[in-house]
């Protein structure tokens, strides 16, 4: 059993507490602060008044180079940025003309080739209608019959057919009104000489021309008698 007289060891001292300060030793010397000698600042002396002028001529013009020099290099700096855009932009354009030219170029060689290939089919179309208007003339039989009367110079049975033969070197009468026949143009050249032999009349002799007579009033005159040669 503990003595009641005896202080607890693990109990501290009231000095020993963290956060409070100890007293003050008994029989220890107060310690002397001695006073801080201060010293005197001078006061700053005035700028000197500029009077207008007077100029300091040393001071200005080293600013007024750096300035010169600041603007001359941001002129320069612009200079060389606008230079470096319109390359970035001339680049730019050419890689995206060269881009574009080949299928602008298709585009135009489609085009054309649209154009001619509507232009054929329109010219097909018109053959087409002019064959079936041929087909339907061909059907007809008395289209069949004139064109034989005219080309062949058959006759139905029963008719007579006549030639008008004109003498040589007269040319033939054209009616009045009426535009002298044209040769057949875009045909092939088979057709037009069948044009040629079937248009030329068949079956009909041509009649002979009258034999050379003497003009009427001049008497013929008899040949003269040849004289017997010698010892005959």
């Amino acid at each position: 059993m503990p003595d009641p007289k005896r202080p607890d060891p693990k109990r501290r001292a009231p000095a020993s507490r963290p956060g409070k300060g100890g007293g003050r030793p008994r029989g220890a010397t107060p310690i002397r602060r001695e006073p801080r000698a201060i010293e005197a600042r001078p006061a700053p002396e005035p700028a000197p008044e500029i009077e207008e002028g007077d100029e300091p001529t040393g001071v200005i013009e080293p600013i007024r180079k750096a300035i010169a020099d600041a603007a001359e290099q941001q002129s320069e700096q612009r200079l060389g940025s606008a230079a470096r855009r319109a390359a970035i932009l001339a680049a730019v354009v050419c890689v995206l003309t060269l881009t574009i030219a080949g299928p602008v170029r298709t585009y135009f060689a489609q085009r054309t080739e649209m154009k001619q290939l509507v232009d054929a089919e329109a010219q097909l179309r018109s053959q087409i209608a002019d064959l079936e208007q041929q087909k339907l003339k061909l059907a007809d039989p008395v289209y069949i019959a004139a064109q034989a009367r005219e080309r062949l110079g058959f006759v139905m049975p029963g008719d007579i057919p006549y030639q008008v033969q004109l003498p040589p070197g007269a040319a033939p009468v054209e009616a009045p009104g009426v535009d002298p026949a044209k040769p057949p143009s875009g045909q092939p050249w088979y057709t037009s000489l069948w044009h040629t032999i079937a248009d030329a009349p068949h079956g009909v002799s041509q009649i002979p021309s009258a034999p050379d007579l003497p003009a009427p009033g001049v008497p013929e005159v008899p040949p003269a008698p040849i004289p017997p040669g010698p010892g005959g």
